[in-house]
């Protein structure tokens, strides 16, 4: 299970790692800036959306909240292995539980608690400026 998150965050993320545009340091923020139901009104939609394209093996629905670079950096043979390992390993996505958010360097990052069909796992959702899906992790 940890090849495929580490797969799964090493091309998700490759545009934005290269780029240096998170850093390795990051702080919980419940009393930063973030306003959780603004927050939640756009990330929450994006990620069921990403999570069921991902369960759907569905590109066109993995990325449609993804940025420039996500959308680069997702192809559909990337699509195809990820989520075939997730599936695999997890089973079909069934729900997702908010547990909360941090900033890097400009970037949100929103922590969920997701539900398949064979268990559990932790996912990360990294939003830009802009809103758009800049990365996935799983934990």
């Amino acid at each position: 299970m940890r090849k495929i998150a580490y797969l799964v965050l090493f091309l998700i993320m490759l545009p934005i790692l290269i780029g240096g545009a998170i850093s390795c340091k990051s702080s919980p923020s419940p009393s930063s800036s973030l306003d959780e139901s603004t927050l939640r009104a756009y990330a929450d939609p994006a990620t069921e959306t990403t999570l069921q394209g991902l369960s759907e093996n569905n590109l066109a629905k993995y990325i449609q909240y993804g940025n420039a670079q996500f959308k680069a950096a997702v192809t559909q043979q990337i699509l195809d292995t990820t989520a075939s390992q997730i599936s695999g390993e997890l089973g079909t996505y069934q729900s997702k539980e908010f547990l909360r958010t941090e900033e890097q360097e400009g970037y949100v990052i929103v922590h969920y608690k997701v539900q398949f069909t064979k268990g559990s796992v932790g996912v990360r959702m990294v939003f830009d400026n802009d809103h758009l899906v800049a990365g996935q992790w799983f934990e």
